[in-house]
């Protein structure tokens, strides 16, 4: 990666070395410009994430574990409410 002053905007080649880095699909999501805001990547993700929800309830993990897992700790912190309203 070339180096940058404070000043200048990193060409894209010079961030695309760093995308294979990144582990967390919400960053991946908002760095490479798919998502706009936080909540909208978040939600991106969730959606995508079924199967693997899914997967994790049918595995032998405990509520308790389950209950401590990122995906299901972050589905919670954005409820479930907006989905139920739109069925009415």
């Amino acid at each position: 990666m070339a180096a940058t002053s404070a000043t200048t905007v990193p060409e894209a080649a010079d961030l695309s070395d760093c995308f294979g880095t990144i582990t967390d699909p919400v960053e991946r999501l908002l760095l490479t410009g798919q998502a706009q805001t936080v909540h909208e990547a978040e939600e991106m993700y969730l959606d995508a994430a079924y199967a693997q929800v899914l997967a994790l309830l049918a595995s032998p993990l405990s509520n308790e574990e389950l209950g401590r897992h990122p995906l299901l700790v972050l589905y919670r912190s954005h409820g479930s409410r907006p989905r139920e309203d739109s069925l009415l």
